[in-house]
């Protein structure tokens, strides 16, 4: 597939870009790693996001170029390039009538992807899609730059939370040590990433922590923030992207999980696991999908029943570990 892939890279011209609501790193550095070494090679291309940019990761190069919606574009693509999606309802509501008339080219490393696209190119031992983006473009005999590197390195460091989580393998320190060769600032892109939060995000944190329930002796965190918190903080969704991952650091937790209200009814629920649940399939059994230590759903019910529902998933996995 990776062969089949590079063949369309060098064969067709006109592409349009995608990745799913709320972008993560890896998601982002796909995005614009991939629209960056389309147009230095030549390429019609456009990267196409569904809301704002998200603020972290605007000193990213090609950050500027990303488009809302379909309304402004002037051409029709050969294919469209979904990055980093592990279900096709988590892409634009646009996506079924692009397909008319395009292929969907799918590139992702979530083990519960279906394989949704016309092409898949699908590996779940990979640490992040710019892996994957990488690999397809070296493949493809593609020049790539600076910058182009810069967003695949991005996806690289926030996908494996800076090289400490699961999964990574010499392989890892391997393709990162050919991004920097290109000159990249391994510490200015961290600094950024993790060292340079708007106090906005430090009062989220705070939000959370004194919200937060210790279940199941010890081994489950729970904690929720509002859409009204962000809004009276004048916050961006993408700002609480990473702080589920405070959740589980402390020593006894299998588990963290944060419930955020985006509206009424409506919520979005992230988990995080050290690696005796595998919280993909938690999150599969509420209508969402992810990775065994990294996963999460969007959901339509009340915040109580959701925490419920976690808990009684939750408490199953442990039970059924411990036999």
């Amino acid at each position: 597939m990776i062969d089949q892939l590079a063949g369309i890279i060098k064969e067709y011209r006109d592409f349009y870009i995608m990745t799913h609501v709320n972008p993560d790193g890896d998601a982002i550095g796909s995005l614009l790693g991939m629209y960056l070494a389309l147009k230095e090679n030549g390429k019609n291309a456009i990267p196409i996001i569904g809301a704002e940019f998200p603020e972290l990761f605007q000193f990213l190069p090609g950050s500027g170029n990303t488009v809302i919606g379909f309304d402004s574009i002037g051409f029709n693509p050969s294919h469209i390039i979904v990055l980093d999606v592990a279900a096709e309802n988590r892409i634009s509501p646009e996506i079924g009538d692009l397909r008319k008339s395009a292929k969907l080219v799918n590139i992702d490393h979530h083990p519960t992807n279906p394989l949704y696209g016309d092409y898949n190119y699908v590996l779940p031992s990979a640490n992040s899609t710019t892996q994957l983006v990488y690999e397809i473009l070296t493949r493809a005999k593609y020049r790539l730059n600076l910058d182009v590197a810069k967003c695949l390195y991005t996806g690289l460091v926030t996908d494996t939370g800076c090289f400490k989580f699961a999964g990574v393998t010499s392989a890892t320190f391997e393709l990162a040590a050919r991004l920097l060769e290109f000159g990249v600032d391994n510490y200015d892109i961290t600094r950024k990433l993790f060292e340079e939060f708007p106090e906005s995000r430090l009062t989220l944190e705070r939000l959370m922590i004194e919200r937060l329930e210790v279940l199941l002796d010890g081994k489950l965190v729970l904690s929720y923030i509002d859409n009204e918190d962000y809004h009276k903080l004048g916050a961006s969704l993408s700002e609480g992207e990473s702080l589920v991952n405070r959740l589980r650091e402390t020593r006894g937790v299998e588990v963290g999980g944060l419930i955020t209200k985006l509206s009424e009814n409506q919520y979005k629920v992230s988990l995080r696991s050290k690696g005796i649940v595998n919280v993909a399939t938690v999150a599969a059994a509420l209508g969402g999908g992810g990775h065994s230590r990294a996963a999460g759903l969007k959901v339509s019910m009340s915040r109580e029943e959701i925490r419920e529902r976690l808990i009684r998933l939750i408490d199953s996995s442990l039970n059924s570990s411990t036999t």
